[in-house]
């Protein structure tokens, strides 16, 4: 009986020290956790107001510690001690979703917990962290209209003025700041929010205010870079108030003291901007050239020498010494925005040389020698205009163009921009309007006889004819609204012959062959040989570069490609999946030879028999954008692919067939994939065009890393 009663103790007692140590483990477990929470929040607060980067290491070793604790007793009394550990560790270890889910778990299971008002500040700035602002403000807000600790008030206070503030939204974060300043905040918080009131204010252009606002922080114990940053733009406020001399006593403290001997350059050329304001020039200009000669810092001696450039320039008119203290700035420290702006201004000044007003040439110079000489007038001008800001000298140099060289090509966009200077530095309309009527009068078929009319508010009246741009326009019209190639061929040809000197002279050109091409192919060559032609005819322009693409997707006729494989030409490319699909620059290789059909008058032909139209429009949609196969690097084929597409009411492609391939099957595959992926607006087609196979050209083009 007594080894019974002896061997139950024994089993109670095992019991005992097991529940005992186990409680041990588990109050050991979490106290190390919230020693380590407590060392990292300590550290943290201590420079919460610096730029300091939070140690991480002690919220790691809380977030460990912690999460055995939630792990193994999910029933202790700690447990929402521990979530509110692991959630605030997570914030500051950027860990953000994860704090998001322990704050919500703490508001949502433990409403009664000391944690609750903290954990609703930490949730929102947590959201904030997850770019989700207007959740995060409106749980800032709800804190803020609580009747929680003013500590937390005061934090949420501050995250909804500053969210305000980074906005520019300065009357909306005002509120906040004051109640942060005036009633929730501590001594350090306080300060912040009167710095973010004077900011704010000055930003507003509230400069008296700013001002004030500026000075109370010389009241709030400011450490050093709180006292620099009130007096210097108190000083800012100052001059703008044109309280010059307010203002450089607020410099001239900062000055004296030895603790800003290092900020000296930056305060003297503050000095000299307000002796700027205040118009005394002279001594201005002496402060500029001593910071420029003694500073230390380069960036600040450009500054000094930029500054004295612009008062040579634009005070004292003096081009030639404007220009070596630009050129002094660039010296200095060329990659600051100063010294970029400087290079410019003595690159400016520099042109006036090689833009030197041209004398009348006489009578025996060739057109190209007055356009040249009416072109440089014209940058003259705009030197002037632009870049020297002296628009009465512009406004005679651009006068002396219009009546020096009538006949250049640029005149009437001369006397257009004559008439905008009228407008813009005299306020006098009324000359604007009679230069615009008698430009049109002089040059009724120029190419910028389109901008007089509209400047003028003839658009679309009788007026609004005679120059190349109306014909081009009918032209384009007809192919894509009405598709009729007869109609578009006349204009083109129109601008062709009347227009020679227009710029679109050449587009119309390159139309005319596109037309045939895409409308009225002959079945042979002659489509090449015209490309060619222009071309040889016109090169380096954008139109025999597009030529040179075309040619290079029209096929030859088979006796052709007969003798370039004879000579050593290349093999045919493989045909594709369709009889009658070739690759684009070849025929198809099970092409018959004696029955030889153009390819490119093929791609018209529809599987139904019918005449394909030429798509006008380009893709409002594609979901499987087209991506330059790798496998083709190597071959760096780029042309364009012809289609054959037929859409649904909708816009959408329900069918399509490659008619003209690349040498490429990777490239073909892809272009399948898009096109087939495409949604055209059908309102924009004309009902005409309804339920007919469409032409689609799909340009392949190399990615510029492959060029």
């Amino acid at each position: 009986m007594n080894f019974i009663r002896s061997k139950t103790a024994r089993i109670f007692g095992l019991v005992f020290v097991a529940i005992a140590l186990s409680g041990c483990v588990y109050y050991n477990t979490f106290y190390n956790a919230r020693k380590a929470f407590n060392d990292a929040e300590k550290s943290r607060k201590a420079s919460q107001y610096s730029n300091a980067r939070v140690n991480t290491s002690q919220y790691n070793v809380a977030i460990e510690k912690s999460l055995k604790v939630v792990e193994s007793y999910p029933n202790s009394k700690y447990f929402d001690d521990a979530l509110f550990v692991l959630g605030v560790s997570y914030y500051y270890t950027q860990k953000y979703s994860k704090a998001e889910r322990r704050f919500r778990e703490i508001l949502a299971n433990y409403p009664k917990s000391k944690y609750v008002p903290e954990s609703e500040v930490y949730l929102a700035k947590t959201k904030l962290k997850l770019l989700d602002e207007s959740g995060a403000m409106e749980q800032f807000q709800s804190v803020f209209n609580s009747k929680t600790r003013r500590e937390f008030k005061s934090e949420a206070a501050m995250a909804l003025g500053t969210y305000h503030f980074d906005n520019k939204d300065y009357k909306l974060a005002l509120p906040y700041f004051l109640a942060v300043r005036d009633s929730l905040g501590n001594d350090e918080e306080k300060k912040v929010a009167q710095r973010f009131i004077a900011d704010g204010e000055f930003n507003l252009y509230r400069f008296a205010d700013a001002q004030s606002a500026y000075l109370q922080i010389l009241g709030m114990k400011p450490d050093k870079d709180d006292k620099y940053h009130a007096l210097f733009q108190a000083a800012s406020s100052a001059f703008r108030l044109m309280k010059i001399r307010q203002g450089i006593d607020y410099l001239s403290t900062l000055m004296s003291d030895e603790l800003y001997f290092d900020s000296l350059s930056v305060l003297k050329l503050k000095v000299a901007e307000g002796h700027e304001y205040n118009e005394d020039i002279d001594q201005a200009e002496s402060i500029y050239r001593d910071v420029g000669e003694t500073a230390v810092n380069k960036k600040y001696a450009c500054e000094a020498f930029y500054k004295l450039g612009l008062i040579y320039q634009f005070d004292y008119d003096k081009l030639d010494e404007a220009k070596k203290y630009y050129d002094k700035a660039v010296e200095a420290n060329r990659s600051s925005d100063f010294g970029k702006d400087a290079l410019q201004r003595s690159s400016d000044i520099g042109k006036l040389a090689t833009f030197a007003r041209t004398s009348v040439v006489d009578s025996t110079a060739t057109q190209d020698v007055i356009d040249q000489a009416g072109e440089t007038q014209y940058q003259l001008a705009e030197l002037y205009w632009f870049s020297l800001n002296k628009p009465d000298t512009a406004m005679i140099e651009m006068q002396y163009l219009i009546d020096s060289f009538p006949k250049a090509e640029i005149a009437p966009k001369a006397m257009i921009a004559l008439s905008q200077m009228y407008k813009d530095n005299k306020g006098d309309s009324t000359t604007a309007d009679s230069i615009l009527h008698l430009d049109y009068q002089r040059y009724p078929h120029s190419d910028y006889a389109e901008q007089v009319i509209d400047l003028l508010g003839l658009k679309g009246t009788p007026a609004d004819t005679g120059y190349a741009k109306v014909y081009l326009d009918k032209a384009e019209d007809y192919i894509i609204a009405d598709t009729l190639p007869d109609s578009a061929r006349y204009y083109y040809q129109y601008v062709v012959d009347h227009f020679p000197d227009s710029k679109y002279y050449l587009q119309a050109r390159f139309s005319l062959i596109w037309l045939t091409e895409n409308y009225q192919s002959p079945g042979d060559s002659s489509v090449v040989q015209a490309y060619t032609e222009f071309i040889d005819s016109f090169p380096g322009t954008q139109w025999a570069d597009e030529a040179r693409r075309r040619m290079s997707n029209a096929p030859r006729r088979p006796q052709e490609q007969q003798q370039q494989d004879t000579t050593g030409g290349g093999e045919l490319a493989q045909a594709g999946e369709e009889g009658d699909q070739t690759t684009a620059g070849g025929t198809a290789a099970n092409a018959d030879t004696t029955t030889y059909v153009d390819p490119l008058k093929a791609a018209y032909i529809s599987p139904n028999g019918d005449t394909c139209i030429l798509m006008p429009l380009q893709p409002i949609q594609t979901l499987d954008t087209f991506v330059y196969p790798t496998e083709a690097y190597r071959s760096k084929w780029e042309g364009d692919l012809y289609f054959q597409i037929f859409l649904d009411f909708s816009g959408e492609v329900v069918d399509h067939v490659l008619k003209i391939r690349s040498e490429n099957e990777a490239i073909n595959d892809e272009a399948e994939k898009a096109v087939a992926s495409m949604t055209f607006d059908p309102l924009r087609l004309d009902s005409r065009m309804q339920g007919k196979w469409f032409v689609y050209i799909f340009k392949v083009r190399l990615p510029d890393f492959l060029r």
